[in-house]
């Protein structure tokens, strides 16, 4: 990938299928040069961020279609190079046409995230507000949604510059006392410069800490039915999601592969997974079936462990909910199971409640701000942290302000990775190959 804008790119910055509008983004040196080729208009008929009315046509000068277009002069422009867009009618044929003519005028297909990418160079977006874009883009439900656009506003980019800000004034005092060796740091200074970096410290780990959140909220919770053959897993499903997904029958062995099936209660997207219920002497299919079925519950955030109201209670793990199913038939719940009942509907409600809980996202969007979207900025704070603590721990036991400092610096280096500064191209290479062409 070209890193900077010494050629043209386009690409189609709207989603595909029929629609009333689509766009045609060009970026590079001769942008402007191909819109007028293609649109009949001299650069100077293309006033700087004003929509034009024109007949798009290709090189040999068939017209293609009637739309709109504009210019966006370098560098005050998303990807910071000069760019014109091109808006006609949608639809993938159409778009495709266009494309085509742009190509042919002198541009090339961009990669996947070459736009972002290349205002990331061009210091019009930092790698954070990349990641919290690409999250916007692909978030499944409204709180994955509200926790992204938090971060496109800058909550973790305020919340990193706190942290660096106190960082930057403690290591400051080191190496004023640094330059002076021959007089001793007072137990005072020693005290406060301590605490302040366990301050900073802290800061980084309730960050790093945050990520199991926000990968919940961005990903989804991942809910396995689990128990023994008829003990209604399958009707638990189809009741929680409120329509028929899996197939229910009192012959054993009915469900031999898992089924997955997306909703979103309370703004959190979850998937529910029904798997192949547990007998002995199953065989063949129904035996491959049940040990994907365990494979896939393994995988899961959330495991519920659903017995028939009135059996004994199983023990529970970590990421386990006990449900006690069947519970309009009688029979007596274990302590600390939630009852349900597909026939009757009782119980459905605390239970979606007691998996949403799971994803342990703050009910407002203000607490769960500075949640970390990505395992790349957990890695970052988790480093930051380390150093940070590191350093503290060395000015406690008077240990040379040297050393402290060397690890002051480093927290520094994370924090600056975590807010997006100074990452190396492999990561730039991972994050961008997970956006759309047109982006």
């Amino acid at each position: 990938m070209v890193a900077g804008g010494s050629d043209t790119i386009a690409a189609i910055a709207t989603a595909s299928g029929p629609a009333g509008v689509g766009i045609v983004r060009v970026s590079g040196p001769d942008a402007i040069a191909i819109g007028g080729r293609l649109t009949g208009l001299a650069p100077a008929a293309l006033p700087d961020r004003v929509l034009v009315r024109a007949v798009v046509s290709d090189l040999a000068g068939a017209r293609l279609d009637d739309g709109v277009v504009v210019a966006m002069r370098a560098p005050r422009s998303f990807t910071g190079d000069d760019v014109v867009e091109l808006q006609v009618h949608g639809g993938p044929v159409n778009l495709g046409q266009v494309l085509a003519a742009v190509v042919a005028a002198g541009a090339r297909i961009a990669e996947p995230g070459e736009m972002t990418r290349r205002a990331v160079l061009a210091g019009k977006l930092s790698v954070s507000a990349a990641e919290a874009m690409l999250a916007v883009v692909e978030a499944r439900s409204e709180r994955a949604w509200a926790l992204a656009q938090a971060h496109l506003g800058g909550a973790l980019a305020t919340a990193v510059a706190a942290t660096r800000r106190r960082v930057i004034d403690a290591l400051a005092e080191l190496e004023a006392h640094i330059d002076f060796p021959e007089e001793d740091l007072p137990t005072l200074a020693r005290q406060r410069l301590r605490d302040a970096l366990r301050e900073a410290r802290d800061a980084a780990a309730a960050l790093a800490a945050s990520f199991g959140a926000g990968r919940v909220a961005i990903e989804g919770l991942r809910v396995a039915i689990v128990g023994v053959v008829n003990v209604g897993k399958s009707a638990l499903l189809n009741a929680l999601v409120g329509r028929e997904r899996a197939l229910v029958s009192p012959e054993a062995g009915t469900t031999r592969d898992y089924v997955e099936v997306p909703v979103v209660w309370d703004g959190v997207a979850v998937t529910l997974i029904d798997t192949a219920g547990w007998r002995a002497g199953a065989g063949g299919l129904e035996e491959r079936g049940i040990a994907l079925g365990r494979a896939r519950a393994d995988e899961c955030d959330v495991v519920l462990e659903v017995i028939a109201a009135g059996e004994p209670a199983r023990p529970l793990g970590a990421r386990a909910i006990g449900v006690a199913s069947k519970a309009d038939l009688g029979g007596g719940v274990p302590a600390g199971w939630i009852a349900t009942s597909a026939v009757a509907g009782t119980g459905l409600a605390e239970l979606r409640a007691a998996i949403v809980a799971r994803a342990g996202l703050a009910d407002d969007s203000e607490a769960g701000s500075a949640v970390l979207l990505t395992a790349r900025q957990r890695d970052a704070a988790a480093r930051a942290q380390q150093a940070l603590a590191a350093a503290a721990e060395l000015i406690d036991a008077a240990r040379p302000l040297e050393l402290a400092a060397v690890e002051a610096r480093a927290g520094l280096v994370a924090l600056a990775a975590l807010a997006g500064e100074g990452v190396g191209e492999d990561v730039l290479d991972a994050l961008f190959a997970r956006f759309c062409i047109g982006k």
